[in-house]
């Protein structure tokens, strides 16, 4: 892990080619080999959140697709079509806790 001051590398943040990350870590800028998330067991939580997060997020995108249905979650939730995809997995999250 490299660690640099650098002014070209001050404002860099992300993934190059997925072999290099640039992380931000106060003033520094932190350049790291790309993780290798390949052997990763998730527990049974952790699995029923990613499942949940699948069917919010084709949820909201079938809403976000159908004009008419999104400007009525669009004024049901008050928010701006920029925030709505957003907005409608939080409200999705927030109505299926018990799932």
């Amino acid at each position: 892990m490299a660690i640099s001051k650098n002014v070209l590398l001050r404002l860099l943040s992300g993934q190059l080619n997925k072999e290099i990350v640039f992380k931000q870590y106060g003033d520094k800028t932190v350049m790291s080999k790309y993780p290798n998330m390949s052997n990763v067991v998730f527990t049974d939580k952790q699995l029923q959140v990613q499942e949940k997060m699948y069917e919010a997020h084709f949820r909201a995108k079938g809403i976000m697709a159908n004009e008419e249905l999104a400007s009525a979650a669009q004024v049901r939730l008050n928010v701006t079509r920029n925030k709505l995809y957003t907005a409608l997995i939080k409200d999705y999250f927030k109505n299926h806790k018990e799932d």
